[in-house]
Parts: structure tokens; C-alpha cells; sequence
């Protein structure tokens, strides 16, 4: 019997205290009820939910975002009739309220279905909140066009995620957004093209499966993900991603420039080499891929290649400067090898030899550094050292005077 008597007790205060909960949550829940009907101060009754979200009691009850996503719902209709009438109206407000109302709803039902995991009971609010969303849909996608046009990248982020992740839920499941919505590949190209801009790297690979989808922004979608890992200082991921991007998109030039310097500037010459030669075998006549072998080449010190496959280029586009700087740079560069290497009897026939052979060498690249001086005479710091040596070598005294002291200026200018 007293077991029984004790059982009787827990019920009551269990129904007592449910009693004073529901009594409670309808006073709190009393001005967003009445927002709801009358309209009124947005700001305030939006306090009063913040509020309530934060509060032990009120925090985990599904209806308290349902209540607040009809309140971002009616200040949302407040600004839509401003539009349909052509009266000013507040376009982040507009567009805010918006993203409330999927904010709260999405977090509602999120919600309800751990209870409804917990109790068994049907979901209440599933349904109204999926009616509710399903025609402002469209709206979070207007909103994201509307903020990346604006560069306003941190709002446009939150509103194509929004757009993405909404299509992902559950509540979203039975309209097949994913699949159905033509609108979802362009939607994750702008979340990574905007969270690029924003310098958010790690969120640019967010949704990258749809974002691939959107084949007319291809090009950009390997180069923003190879930047990102470079930016992460992910140097594996960043090399896969220009291959991938050399692959998928082969009149790009970005990814073989890229992927070219990439090599080049860990050692990896050999690699590069292999590259470089087998896209010439295929485009024996490009000479952006002859210029990367070029400076292959150049790299791995083989000098008299270079000079041959520059003067190539030459052949083909006299305005490229740094093909002349490359041919003046190697036989200038054969020279000090002659000089190096020759004997150290300045009078024996052999050194005499060698002596000629190096400055025929040095008069051969003189045109070209010339030339590439005369192309590019802001770029001291490259030309300026090596007629410097060129000059001293002819006993052009004037010339190498005057390169002296524009080295000297140079010099100071780092100062």
C-alpha cells in the first residue's frame, strides 16, 4: 500500500510541476503570441526570445522556435508589403528576417526530434514549420546573389550556407532539394567562391562535391581550392589540386604556371621536366610550356638547352623579355664555367684557349641582357649585376662605370 501511495504522490508532483512549466511558458511566450498577431518592435520581442534561449527552463522547448520563427515570419511579411507597395523598406532587415525564420525552424525541429526519439510521440511541429519555409526558399538564394554582388561576403556566407544546409535537412528531405534544385551546384560554386574571398579557407572546401557540379566555374573551383591549401601551407594537397586542375581543365594556364613554380621552387626539377615534355609532345608549338622549360633548364644549370629553346621563343615572340634575359644569363653564366675551369698558367696555350672561348661567350650575351635592360629597366636588381661583370670583362669602362653606379644606388635605395 505504501508503495502505492508513493507512486500516487510522484504523479501528482510530476503533473503539478508540468502544470506550473505550461503556465509559466504561457506568460513568457505571452508577447511573442502577441507580436505574432499585432506586429510591433521586432528588436524587443527578439530580446525576449534571446532571452529565453539562454534560460534553463525554456531553452530545449521546440515551441519557443516555432513562436520565433513566426515572429521573424511577420516582420518578414511587415517588410514584404513595403516591396509589393514600392515604399522604402530595410533590405538586410528584409532579407534577415528571412534567414530567421530557417534559423528557428531548423532548430525547432531539430529539437522536437530528440524528443520525439525520447518519448515516441508525434512530431507537432515538422510539418507547419516545412509549410512555412518551403515558398521563402527561393528568398535565401536572392540573398546570396544580393550580398556577393555587394562583396559582402560575411552576410552572403551565411546565407548560402543556409541555402545548402536547409536543402541537407531533415525537414527538407521529402522535397529533394539536393537532387531537384538546379540552383544547388551554383549556390556551393558562391559559398566557395565567397568564403575565398573572405580569406575562410577551410570553409571553401564546405559542400565541394555540389560546388564540382557547377562546370561552368570549373576553372575557378580548382584554382580557389589549390590556393586554399596553399594558404593552409597543405603542400600535398596544394600540388594534387593543380594536377587535378591541369586534368580537368587543360587550356588553363594557371595550373601548369602554377604547378611549374610550385616545382621549381622545392627542387623538384626532374618532375617538372617530365611535366613540361609531355605537354609538349602534345602542343609542340606553345610557348608558354617552352618558356617552362626554359626555366627548367635554366635551373638545372643546362645552359646550352636553354639557349637553344629560348631563342625558339624569340623566333616566335620577340616581346618576350625574359627569353632575351635567359639567353644573355646563360652564356654569361658558360663563360664563368670557362673561366672556372681554366688552368692557372696564364701563359700556356690551353688558358689563352679558354681565355678567348669565355669572352666570345661574354660578347654573346651582351645583346641580350641590352635587350632585356631596354624591355625591362625597372628590374635593376636582375640585369644591372650581370652587365656589371659583362663590362668589366670587355674593359668597357664607360658602360661599367655606369653600371657601378646604378648598383650603388640600388644598394642605397635597400637602405
Amino acid at each position: 500500500m505504501k508503495k502505492v501511495h508513493y507512486t500516487i504522490i510522484s504523479v501528482v508532483v510530476l503533473l503539478l510541476l508540468s502544470s506550473i512549466q505550461d503556465v509559466n511558458a504561457q506568460k513568457e511566450y505571452r508577447p511573442l503570441k502577441t507580436y505574432i498577431k499585432k506586429g510591433g518592435d521586432i528588436n524587443a520581442t527578439m530580446g525576449i526570445v534571446n532571452r529565453l534561449t539562454k534560460d534553463e527552463d525554456f531553452r530545449n522547448d521546440p515551441e519557443l522556435y516555432y513562436l520565433a520563427a513566426l515572429c521573424q515570419k511577420q516582420a518578414n511579411v511587415g517588410n514584404n508589403t513595403k516591396v509589393y507597395l514600392k515604399q522604402a523598406y530595410d533590405t538586410l532587415s528584409f532579407f534577415n528576417t528571412t534567414y530567421g525564420m530557417f534559423h528557428y525552424i531548423l532548430q525547432c525541429d531539430s529539437i522536437e526530434q530528440l524528443r520525439v526519439g525520447e518519448t515516441g510521440k508525434k512530431a507537432k511541429y515538422r510539418q507547419k514549420g516545412y509549410e512555412m519555409l518551403i515558398d521563402y526558399y527561393p528568398n535565401l538564394y536572392n540573398a546570396g546573389i544580393f550580398f556577393t554582388r555587394k562583396k559582402d561576403y560575411t552576410n552572403a556566407i551565411k546565407f548560402w550556407k543556409m541555402y545548402l544546409d536547409a536543402a541537407d535537412s531533415p525537414l527538407f528531405k521529402k522535397a529533394n532539394l539536393i537532387e531537384t534544385d538546379p540552383k544547388m551546384p551554383r549556390a556551393a560554386f558562391w559559398l566557395m567562391s565567397c568564403s575565398f574571398e573572405a580569406g575562410n579557407y577551410k570553409d571553401v572546401f564546405l559542400h565541394q562535391e555540389m560546388a564540382q557540379l557547377d562546370t561552368a566555374n570549373a576553372d575557378l573551383y580548382y584554382q580557389y581550392r589549390a590556393v586554399s591549401y596553399a594558404r593552409l601551407q597543405d603542400s600535398v594537397h596544394y600540388e594534387q589540386e593543380l594536377i587535378n586542375g591541369m586534368a580537368h581543365e587543360p587550356n588553363e594556364m594557371y595550373f601548369f604556371s602554377n604547378l611549374s613554380d610550385y616545382y621549381n621552387m622545392t627542387g623538384q626539377f626532374d618532375k617538372s621536366l617530365r611535366m613540361t615534355d609531355s605537354l609538349l609532345a602534345q602542343s609542340p608549338d606553345n610557348l608558354l610550356f617552352k618558356f617552362g622549360k626554359a626555366i627548367i633548364l635554366f635551373n638545372k644549370r643546362d645552359y646550352d638547352n636553354c639557349i637553344k629553346i629560348s631563342k625558339e621563343i624569340i623566333a616566335s615572340d620577340t616581346a618576350n623579355a625574359d627569353a632575351y634575359y635567359y639567353v644573355g644569363n646563360c652564356y654569361y653564366n658558360l663563360a664563368l664555367n670557362i673561366d672556372a675551369d681554366n688552368v692557372a698558367n696564364i701563359n700556356s696555350k690551353e688558358y689563352v684557349a679558354n681565355r678567348q672561348k669565355m669572352m666570345k661567350l661574354m660578347r654573346e650575351s651582351l645583346p641580350y641582357l641590352e635587350i632585356y635592360r631596354s624591355m625591362r629597366p625597372q628590374d635593376k636588381e636582375r640585369w644591372a649585376p650581370l652587365l656589371y661583370n659583362v663590362y668589366l670583362a670587355l674593359n668597357d669602362e664607360k658602360k661599367f662605370t655606369e653600371m657601378e653606379t646604378i648598383l650603388n644606388q640600388t644598394d642605397k635605395g635597400k637602405k
